[in-house]
């Protein structure tokens, strides 16, 4: 095990740097300018000024030099301070980490719990009006976007209603991690997370569940008499288990990044908002630090895809 994951940290380093070399392309090569974008219009300010500003955030350099500071800079996870907020980089997300990991989580954990048990039982009760409801819900979920389930979420349940608030985290002059009004503000966005799960993994379950049932060892455990319960459980839904385990590939870039429409619709101060204002204002340190390290998750999670199959499906071995 230990070569293994070895071995694919050695193979992940040319594709980050693959990565941090196409990020860097595409950040240099757009068209806006990160000065002209700080300094608002209507300032008098000089063209030296605005040289002055390049060589201070070091924009003045030629490309080559400014790539090679970059990949320096990852290596020990300094991406500079922000051209906007003037603050490190890598402090700013830190700090938004935790904002982000709380409704991702959440919904995570709702998509797959009420999803999985969703598609086991549309199995079981194949062509029934059971299995016909959750799969016509499971596809209107699937075809409707956040977004709109999100606006009607706050139009109906927070302003027609008043049940839950319009967004952000905490009532204002409120500022807590565990209590009541944190989790009457996470019912938003952690519902609007739980519907990706909801909507996909009834269909993909259901279907791996029909086709493991067909399987000739299946028949074989219940000719050996062993009960029902035992054969669902440790043959059927194990072995249907494994599609779900590929698509948690990505789980901790999910984590890392979070949504940026999720947070938008409901004014959530997390990682994806943050990195799409920093797309906007052309904030360089805070884009590479953010491409990079959600970069570094997502091949962690990949190999940590590949441990959990072995654990799922002892046929597959990790060398």
């Amino acid at each position: 095990m230990g070569r293994f994951v070895a071995r694919r940290l050695l193979q992940a380093i040319p594709t980050m740097f693959g990565i941090m070399l196409v990020s860097f392309i595409l950040l240099r090569v757009s068209p806006a300018d990160p000065v002209k974008l700080m300094v608002p219009s209507d300032t008098e300010i000089t063209e030296a000024d605005k040289d002055r500003l390049r060589a201070a955030f070091g924009l003045d350099k030629p490309l080559p030099v400014q790539f090679i500071d970059f990949t320096v800079q990852a290596a020990t996870l300094d991406f500079g301070k922000s051209f906007y907020y003037h603050r490190p980089a890598r402090d700013m997300i830190f700090e938004r980490i935790p904002n982000s990991i709380q409704p991702v989580v959440l919904g995570l954990l709702v998509g797959v719990f009420l999803g999985i048990p969703l598609g086991f039982i549309a199995a079981l009760n194949r062509g029934r009006r059971t299995d016909h409801g959750i799969r016509v819900t499971s596809v209107v979920l699937n075809a409707t976007p956040d977004f709109f389930l999100g606006l009607l979420f706050v139009l109906f349940l927070a302003i027609q209603f008043k049940w839950f608030p319009i967004g952000s985290m905490n009532v204002v002059g409120v500022d807590c991690t565990l209590c009541w009004d944190r989790a009457w503000h996470l019912v938003g966005p952690v519902l609007l997370y739980a519907n990706a799960g909801i909507a996909f993994y009834p269909r993909l379950i259901r279907t791996e569940v029909l086709e493991v049932l067909g399987q000739d060892f299946v028949r074989t455990a219940r000719a050996k008499g062993l009960r029902e319960r035992v054969v669902m459980s440790g043959h059927v839904l194990r072995n249907a288990l494994i599609p779900v385990v590929t698509n948690f590939g990505g789980i901790l870039t999910i984590v890392f990044a979070g949504n940026v429409i999720v947070e938008r619709v409901f004014n959530w101060p997390g990682l994806g908002r943050l990195f799409f204002d920093s797309l906007i204002q052309k904030d360089y340190p805070i884009i590479q630090a953010s491409l990079v390290m959600g970069a570094g998750l997502l091949l962690i999670s990949y190999i940590l895809r590949d441990i959990t199959y072995a654990l799922i499906d002892p046929r597959i071995k990790v060398r």
